[in-house]
């Protein structure tokens, strides 16, 4: 499986683009199971199709909005004529302070790894996002001075108007400010430090609370305690890696932080029901 990484000839991590121009551009790298070391959000206008995205299938609508972190493993499959919008920015390019990191978080569109799912808004609701981005393209467009200032500026207001627009599907919004900021503090924790960290106790040390506090705010907000979102990132990065076809068992145990390829391999097979040999088998059958 591919990894796609964000080039820009102008030296600008961030891109803005019509659907139409990815699939004429980078069909050769868009047409099969792919991920990105970059977020992308993906707006379609017109059209239907399928996108799968970590091996789960999900139909794709007009007005169908996706928010994919960085490490996303998916491939979106679009049935005839299509438009859309496909904006790509690297983790450096926006969280140049601490107040744009914790906003990538607070808006709850990215790094919902076990609540992923598409949001959705009416066609003729689109005046709502269309606008911004119309303002974000023709400044990346226009290349003014200070421009990947005002890439960056433009970009802030999108995340906050997208999380307005969908906040009545977060997941997360029926929960208090202060329990939705801890559970999404210790979902940024997790993917930054699963393949090291792999105990409640270590994020709750980083975030100085109680592990128990921790279980029962992530739980809150997410309906799944602090453990179990841990245990599946650990199963989901197992279940990537078997794409890439040449990484043994072994290796991927050892990159994944366990002792040995047996402990690894009855750890999945308790979080699945599939020996790793098993899984990676049946993903090269598919």
């Amino acid at each position: 499986m591919e990894t796609l990484h964000l080039s820009s000839h102008d030296a600008v991590s961030f891109e803005i683009h019509a659907m139409s121009w990815i699939d004429h551009e980078r069909h050769v790298h868009t047409e099969s199971p792919h991920r990105h070391d970059y977020y992308v959000i993906i707006g379609v206008t017109e059209g239907t199709g399928t996108h799968i995205v970590d091996f789960q299938t999900y139909e794709v609508k007009p007005g169908s909005w996706w928010f994919l972190s960085p490490g996303q493993a998916h491939q979106l499959q679009m049935n005839g004529p299509h438009e859309g919008w496909v904006v790509s920015f690297t983790p450096d390019f926006f969280c140049v302070s601490e107040a744009n990191r914790e906003l990538l978080i607070n808006t709850g569109l990215f790094h919902n790894l076990l609540e992923f799912k598409p949001y959705f808004i009416p066609p003729e609701q689109l005046d709502l996002l269309e606008p911004s981005l119309q303002s974000i393209q023709g400044e990346y467009e226009a290349k003014r001075p200070l421009r990947e200032h005002m890439l960056r500026a433009w970009l802030q207001l999108f995340l906050v108007q997208a999380s307005r627009t969908f906040d009545h599907q977060l997941l997360m919004v029926a929960e208090t400010s202060k329990t939705v900021c801890l559970a999404r503090q210790f979902q940024e924790l997790v993917e930054r430090d699963f393949t090291r960290k792999t105990k409640v106790s270590d994020y709750a040390e980083l975030l100085h609370i109680t592990p128990s506090h921790l279980n029962d705010s992530v739980k809150k907000v997410t309906g799944q305690p602090a453990s179990e979102h841990i245990k599946q990132r650990v199963v989901l990065e197992a279940k990537r890696k078997a794409f890439f076809g040449t990484t043994s068992a072994k290796e991927i145990a050892f990159d994944l932080g366990f002792e040995d390829e047996a402990h690894f391999s009855k750890y999945f097979k308790a979080n699945t029901g599939q020996t790793f040999t098993e899984y990676r088998k049946t993903i090269r059958n598919k």
